[in-house]
């Protein structure tokens, strides 16, 4: 029971460790702060080799808020950008006010 506890620990520094290796920033800009104020929604950019569930871990882990949705989006300019929807309501706004953004 003690081991499994010390493995989810380790397994969660190993997560947060990898955040920034795969997460870039979160992007600001108009439409991401309406995306966030209204739709519930942050737009991160993230590595090109990063999928949905990987970045849906890696943001459940880091936050600790519940994550409902990852949309990916590749751009012309070779950059990947992930749009994450969470769960709960003002989840966005209030992280973005923890982050500085606003």
């Amino acid at each position: 029971m003690a081991e499994d506890k010390n493995m989810q620990e380790v397994f969660k520094k190993e997560l947060s460790g990898q955040f920034y290796d795969v997460i870039k920033k979160v992007i600001v800009s108009e439409k991401a702060t309406r995306m966030m104020e209204f739709e519930n929604k942050l737009i991160f950019e993230v590595e090109r080799f990063a999928n949905k569930s990987m970045i849906k871990l890696l943001i459940e882990n880091e936050f600790g808020k519940t994550v409902k949705s990852v949309n990916t989006v590749n751009a012309i300019d070779g950059k990947k950008k992930a749009i994450v929807t969470f769960k709960e309501e003002q989840v966005a706004s209030d992280l973005a006010s923890e982050l500085g953004l606003v």
